[in-house]
């Protein structure tokens, strides 16, 4: 049956027909709703977690800076604060440069400010740093006693001095070109703005370009682009903050270039790609959203294509499903298409969760490379990852070969220095308790289903959270608490553990992560607002450390067996090598998805030890 058959035959029902059933329905509903507002005052009567802290860490995020923390982040934060002052744009945000670029953001993957460490955790940064020194220094030379310095933006990406040419490879007029580029600027762009621009230029020159890259937007006013609509055909909004398209576009009739890389764009968000205004666009003959981090579906793309225009050239950085390998292993952008399908013991695996950005700054500030064999530069965003990725395996490897004749500490093959840490032991009877109630409450009664995060290898997976941090009205948060009500008797026993040893963090995190035999998986938890506490139990008797990056030469092995470690998961991490198939390893993961956002600061927060 058609559509239209549908329509016709459903029209034709008797009305009274439709009235009874909407009626039902509007019953079920409310008595639907009722339940899962009764489930949640039950909860939020027996919540273990103190809703006061939780309601403080709220109300602190908002007075954080805005600069803390990652794009997506800061961006919120910087939309908050503008609605609070109802400002729409904002210039020159530092008067030097160098200060803006280096105190707004903190590269992906850079070492630790030490001015921004809690006093407690400077000495572990400190030890920590000294032992990357020592290795730089043994491998590259006195030269690289200090990491080099790389210059970046105020997002965090490594400059680059290659001009923007046309595709037939020649410069813009300059005369023709409005550059607003590196302005730092903040906020909506307004049409007194633009006509600010415009009249700076020669009143008989057309602007014909018009570059807005490198600033902090994240729209522009519907009638901003009035002075521009008939000349323009070049824009650029790379490197911003903006979550979708401006609808401005629409008034821009002969653009022919979009350049959006480096945004936010989110293309599940209604209309946020302006599909409809792009594809009326006679003129447009290119849109770049590259390196936007939700666009990377193929399925996406083929939309993109399939709609606009056959002459409209998409750019757009596919990540899923992975690009396929090519024949050359090192040369693929990515190994396997999660941490869970990849080998942990492998180094590329260990690299893998780093995004490209910060495999580029590894190469040239921790090796040296600043230059790649052919003479370009490694912040050239047309060298692909897998060529970042092979060239510092290289670097890797060739530093390998010089320890092999040093066997005097703890190392692993690829010449990383691995420091050991201990976590601090439980009460016996508190992890009796804990062991109980995983072997015989939760794991017997688990199934597949229970394995929540796929991208992760683990028998089981569980996440436990707080249904404080969703709407109290929403679906998430009455589903969180029935399924918190199914496993009550879990989460007391995991806050019990926790409050002994912190009673402070364990007023503050959010959620829990049960596992039952995690194997390998290096990641990065991204959606971590600070470090987490990791615990380990079960009759595993060798490995099933949790393995974390500290820097580019040092890997600590952290030991959470009967013990309480806390460790900062936005540092890659796994799970070391176990006997899993004879042996059963459960772990609980306490972390925090809300609230202050902390400055990364050291991997681990003990001063480790090395096993010569």
């Amino acid at each position: 049956m058609n559509n239209h058959q549908v329509a016709t035959s459903t029209s034709c029902a008797p009305p009274y027909n439709l009235s009874r059933r909407a009626e039902k329905k509007a019953k079920r509903k409310a008595i639907k709703a009722e339940k899962k507002r009764q489930m949640l005052e039950e909860y939020m009567l027996d919540n273990v977690i103190n809703e006061n802290t939780i309601t403080a860490e709220r109300q602190r995020s908002t007075s954080t800076l805005a600069y803390v923390g990652g794009k997506a982040c800061r961006a919120r934060l910087a939309r908050e604060d503008n609605d609070k002052n109802v400002a729409t744009f904002h210039l020159g945000l530092s008067n030097n440069s160098n200060d803006y670029e280096h105190s707004q953001h903190r590269a992906q993957g850079a070492a630790p400010i030490l001015s921004e460490i809690q006093p407690e955790h400077v000495d572990v940064v400190k030890y920590l740093e000294e032992k990357e020194q020592e290795l730089r220094i043994d491998a590259r030379g006195m030269h690289m006693k200090d990491r080099m310095v790389v210059k970046v933006d105020n997002h965090g990406s490594m400059e680059t001095f290659k001009q923007q040419v046309d595709d037939d490879g020649d410069e813009h007029d300059e005369k023709h070109i409005l550059d607003f580029s590196k302005a730092r600027a903040r906020g909506i762009v307004s049409l007194a703005l633009v006509d600010t621009l415009t009249s700076t230029a020669s009143l008989s020159t057309t602007i014909l370009h018009l570059n807005l890259s490198r600033n902090e937007l994240w729209d522009i006013s519907a009638e901003a682009f009035a002075p521009l609509s008939s000349t323009l055909i070049t824009l650029d909004i790379s490197r911003n903050w903006f979550e979708a398209l401006p609808e401005a576009i629409e008034s821009l009739r002969h653009l022919k270039e979009l350049r959006a890389t480096h945004n936010l764009l989110k293309p599940n968000a209604t209309n946020s790609l302006r599909l409809d205004t792009l594809s009326n666009m006679k003129h447009l003959e290119v849109i770049d959203i590259r390196f936007n981090q939700k666009c990377g579906n193929q399925s996406l793309l083929e939309l993109m294509q399939s709609t606009l225009n056959d002459k409209v050239i998409v750019k757009m950085t596919v990540t899923y499903p992975p690009p396929l390998n090519t024949s050359n292993t090192y040369e693929s952008d990515r190994v396997g298409a999660t941490p869970a399908v990849r080998d942990a013991t492998l180094l590329r695996s260990q690299l893998e969760p780093w995004s490209t950005m910060a495999l580029r700054r590894r190469l040239v500030s921790d090796f040296g490379q600043e230059f790649t064999p052919a003479g370009r530069s490694w912040a050239d965003e047309d060298i692909t990852r897998g060529q970042v990725m092979n060239r510092l395996l290289a670097c890797y490897q060739e530093e390998a070969k010089d320890e092999q004749n040093q066997p005097n500490c703890d190392r692993d093959e690829n010449g990383r220095l691995i420091v050991h840490v201990s976590g601090q032991k439980l009460d016996e009877i508190i992890c009796d308790k804990l062991l109980h109630t995983l072997k015989e409450v939760w794991a017997s009664s688990s199934t597949t289903c229970n394995r929540e995060r796929p991208s992760v290898c683990a028998n089981n997976y569980m996440i436990l959270s707080s249904p404080s941090i969703f709407d109290p009205t929403s679906q998430k948060a009455a589903k969180a608490a029935g399924k918190l009500k199914r496993h009550q008797a879990l989460w007391d026993i995991a806050f019990e553990a926790l409050y002994s040893v912190d009673p402070l963090f364990a007023s503050q995190y959010t959620a829990v992560a049960v596992t039952h035999n995690f194997i390998g998986s290096p990641h990065i938890d991204k959606q971590n607002c600070g470090p987490f506490y990791g615990l380990s139990l079960g009759n595993f008797e060798e490995g099933g450390n949790i393995m974390v990056e500290c820097s580019a030469r040092v890997v600590a092995s952290v030991n959470t067996k009967s013990s309480l470690a806390q460790v900062d998961g936005r540092f890659p991490h796994w799970v070391s090598p176990y006997n899993h198939t004879t042996e059963e390893r459960y772990s609980l993961i306490y972390y925090r998805t809300e609230g202050h956002i902390d400055q990364i600061g050291p991997a681990v927060f003990k001063i480790p030890k090395v096993l010569l």
